[in-house]
């Protein structure tokens, strides 16, 4: 099983290996130092998985509510 994904840095095209159980987090090519922000997952959430899922997706569900109710 991987544990990283590949990807490419927009600017240099060096590939890089950025793990799969982080997210969200801003780090910097090594070849030429461009900032790269990885995809947001929330692998690394194991025990309040739940609570940190339903505090991510409240704006959303309250925008949608909220439209609901103008309508």
């Amino acid at each position: 099983m991987s544990y990283h994904v590949e990807k490419q840095c927009p600017k240099c095209g060096q590939m890089l290996r950025v793990p799969k159980n982080i997210g969200g987090k801003l780090m910097a090519c090594p070849a030429c130092g461009n900032k790269i922000i990885s995809d947001f997952k929330f692998g690394g959430v194991r025990k309040q998985q739940g609570l940190a899922r339903k505090i991510f997706e409240l704006p959303g569900m309250m925008l949608q509510r909220l439209f609901n109710l103008l309508r």
